[in-house]
């Protein structure tokens, strides 16, 4: 955002509400087998991940639009969901200093 901290920052606070409802959803929607809904969540959650730096969080969500794309039909892969979540745990460690207590 080409320097514009408090741009960044709001943009963030609204990332940081979206993007655990759209892993919510994925998950939801996967677990129904809705693989078009868990695929659109995927790839929602995949961009704005880009758009706000969370770069390794976006390859996570990548990894699980492919699998909801191609409708498999097991339970979440747990090594993809997990890469996801320990990629939101650090991205929201590493944007903590934007948010002081």
């Amino acid at each position: 955002m080409a320097g514009m901290v408090e741009l960044y920052r709001e943009a963030l606070e609204a990332f940081l509400q979206e993007a655990p409802l759209l892993m919510q959803q994925y998950r939801a929607h996967w677990l129904v087998g809705d693989w078009p809904a868990a695929r659109r969540a995927a790839h929602s959650l995949k961009s704005a991940d880009a758009v706000m730096g969370a770069m390794a969080m976006s390859q996570a969500a990548k990894a699980l639009e492919q699998l909801a794309a191609a409708e498999r039909h097991e339970q979440v892969p747990e090594a993809a969901w997990q890469a996801c979540m320990q990629a939101w745990q650090r991205f929201t460690q590493a944007v903590a200093v934007y948010f002081p207590a």
